[in-house]
C-alpha cells in the first residue's frame, strides 16, 4: 500500500514526517500478522512487543510511534479495525469486508 500524504494528515501533523518505505514496511507487518492469527485478532500490546522485537534496529527513533501511526491510518482507510476487550485491551482484527481488504498499489 503506498502513502497517501494528501489523505494522511492528523491533527496538523503531515505525513511527511515517516519515510514512504518505514510506512511500506510497518503497514505490511501489521496486515500480515493479522492475517496470521485469524479472525480473534492480536493486542495492540503484543503487536507492539512484536515490532519493537522486529524493527528496533530499522527505525531512527521509537518503533512504536511508527506502528501507532501507521495503525491510525490503517483504521481510517478502514483495513482494519479494533475493539475493546472487557479487560479494556486494544484487540486489532483485519476488517472482515471482502471490498475493505488489503490492497498493494
Amino acid at each position: 500500500m503506498r502513502m497517501d500524504k494528501a489523505l494522511w494528515r492528523r491533527a496538523g501533523r503531515i505525513a511527511e514526517k515517516m519515510r514512504e518505505e518505514d510506512y511500506e514496511k510497518l503497514s505490511v507487518f501489521i496486515v500480515s500478522t493479522l492475517e496470521k492469527v485469524g479472525p480473534e485478532g492480536v493486542t495492540l500490546h503484543d503487536l507492539v512487543q512484536e515490532a519493537q522485537q522486529k524493527f528496533n534496529a530499522d527505525f531512527r527513533g521509537n518503533v512504536s510511534w511508527y506502528l501507532l501511526e501507521v495503525k491510525h491510518d490503517l483504521e481510517l482507510r478502514k483495513v482494519i479495525h479494533k475493539t475493546i476487550s472487557p479487560t479494556r485491551e486494544q484487540i486489532i482484527r483485519l476488517n472482515p469486508d471482502p471490498e475493505k481488504k488489503w490492497w498493494f498499489n
